[in-house]
């Protein structure tokens, strides 16, 4: 499995949006109380006017706020109805949460967690994908062959069974199909040249 910490964040970025079109935005001085890899990541992506966040949406660094409860929400979903907050006390530490349910505390840290969480976002953004619905296990394998498994923890969201697979230029998620056997699978790449291995795979019907 490919670990997060090996993943050099700004060049996936580069190689998935190409070079940055702007000078990173400094963070105001209210944000030093901030974890250095919540402001590393904020610092790194203000050097793209792309957008880079699709199903998820980071809350701006300076309105991060501590909570009653002594946490810190800085992302949320699309709906904002699942969060995941910091704590200033345990700086490393990611938690997450439904609405109104109790923070549980992420397996990754911070720094993993925020590479892990930009790496899947671009399964969504990608401007180029495939997608095929109830692919069977043995051809799941053939598609799979030159990935590698991105490894990340469990996560309850936004489905407990989500994997991510990284190649040498494209990215998939495999998640179970909804009803039956088989797995629902998409395949993004930066351009769909990178996509063109697939159609050997004759038994998959890949939708664009």
């Amino acid at each position: 499995m490919i670990d997060p910490k090996n993943i050099d964040l700004p060049d996936f970025l580069v190689a998935w949006y190409g070079a940055p079109s702007r000078s990173a935005t400094p963070l105001p001085d209210s944000c030093g109380w901030l974890p250095d890899p919540l402001k590393e990541w904020h610092t790194l992506t203000s050097q793209w006017e792309k957008r880079l966040m699709f199903t998820t949406s980071m809350i701006p660094p300076e309105r991060i706020k501590i909570a009653e409860d002594g946490k810190a929400i800085f992302m949320a979903d699309a709906t904002g109805d699942w969060c995941w907050c910091i704590d200033p006390h345990d700086p490393d530490a990611v938690f997450n949460a439904e609405r109104y349910e109790t923070w549980d505390r992420n397996p990754e840290q911070l720094t993993e967690f925020l590479i892990y969480n930009t790496v899947r976002e671009v399964v969504y953004g990608a401007t180029a994908k495939v997608k095929a619905l109830a692919v069977p296990e043995e051809t799941l394998t053939k598609i799979l062959a030159p990935m590698e498994e991105f490894a990340c923890s469990s996560w309850k969201w936004p489905t407990p069974d989500e994997r991510i697979f990284l190649g040498s230029a494209t990215l998939a998620e495999i998640v179970k199909a909804d009803s039956g056997s088989g797995w629902n699978v998409e395949v993004s790449a930066s351009k769909f040249s990178h996509l063109a291995h697939l159609e050997i795979i004759t038994e998959v019907n890949w939708q664009k």
